[in-house]
């Protein structure tokens, strides 16, 4: 998974950068098909914002957080990020699992693929 780490009005530590490394390895673990990362680490009025964006094939999630520190920051938004993947996971294996209504009826019967009784002893002989 690629990481790309950027801030606005601040340096970003080698200690931040270890740990969204280390939060961009633990979703590309936990979650098979996403592509990439994308923190923003800005400081806001002697606080720290964390904006993350987390993109994959058909999904792009995206979650913001503000702390007293940068560490605290990155930590909550990886949070939210994972909640919201979790989120849409379940949504998606609820969706597969429902039977479309249109479909059902369409669905043929055993008694419809059912041959006629003489058309079966020509199969067996």
């Amino acid at each position: 998974m690629e990481l790309i780490l950027s801030g606005k009005h601040l340096e970003i530590e080698d200690t931040d950068r270890v740990l969204a490394q280390k939060l961009a390895d633990q979703f590309a673990q936990d979650y098979v098909k996403l592509n990439s990362l994308r923190l923003v680490i800005s400081a806001e009025h002697g606080q720290a914002k964390a904006e993350a964006t987390l993109t994959g094939k058909n999904t792009s999630l995206n979650a913001s957080a503000i702390a007293d520190s940068v560490p605290t920051a990155i930590t909550s938004a990886a949070e939210k990020l994972d909640k919201q993947m979790r989120r849409y996971l379940e949504r998606l294996q609820d969706r597969s699992m429902q039977a479309d209504p249109q479909l059902k009826e369409k669905i043929w019967t055993s008694s419809d693929l059912k041959l006629p009784d003489d058309a079966e002893a020509d199969i067996f002989e």
